[in-house]
């Protein structure tokens, strides 16, 4: 039996170009923890993901597996029922090519025409302002001691590890103001869930 692990150990590379032939999304979700020709750009340049078979597994592709690879994918192509997710997921510094597949109507019509604003906030700060307006989820962090009001503004969700981000940096708040138009995606924050969190770290 030890002779047929240490040959079957030998074949990975092998059963690896084998798997070539398969979807490359599925090499990589099936080999990415054991080998290391699965990170080679053969398999990575250019991933086409128009199907998954469940959803832990693509949580999983979305939360791992692309933020390891994100820099050597140079082309995706998604379907457009998780186009949101696997692009917001990480950052894809050497994209040059996005394929979409399946895409309906309104989709297309709330992407490509829906009215947006687009805003371009600089954070300054005085020192000892009681105010701070019209953060963004881009807010880089920091402590305000002085600041008892905030105020959040941005077209896409606020989610639970900005909110516990905002709490740290203004530990003195005694009113949040936030306006969003679409909810969170991981549910509501509760203010004393979120406050032993911020206090256990």
């Amino acid at each position: 039996m030890e002779g047929l692990s240490a040959k079957l150990n030998d074949l990975r590379d092998e059963i690896l170009l084998i798997s070539k032939k398969l979807n490359n999304v599925e090499v990589l979700y099936s080999f990415i923890g054991v080998n290391k020709l699965v990170r080679d750009s053969i398999f990575t340049n250019h991933l086409t993901m128009t199907r998954c078979s469940s959803n832990g597994s693509f949580d999983r592709f979305c939360s791992q597996i692309l933020p390891s690879i994100h820099h050597k994918i140079k082309w995706l192509d998604i379907e457009s029922s998780f186009m949101e997710d696997v692009l917001l997921c990480t950052s894809y510094p050497y994209l040059c090519g996005l394929g979409l597949h399946n895409f309906d109507k309104d989709i297309a019509l709330h992407i490509f025409i829906d009215h947006k604003e687009g805003q371009c906030h600089t954070y300054s700060y005085l020192s000892q302002a009681k105010y701070y307006e019209y953060i963004t989820n881009n807010f880089p962090g920091g402590l305000f001691k002085y600041v008892r009001e905030v105020s959040l503004y941005d077209e896409r969700p606020f989610e639970h590890e900005f909110l516990v981000k905002i709490a740290k940096s203004f530990p003195f708040m005694e009113r949040l103001t936030v306006y969003n138009d679409k909810p969170q995606k991981k549910g509501v924050v509760v203010g004393i869930a979120l406050a032993c969190q911020i206090y256990s770290h």
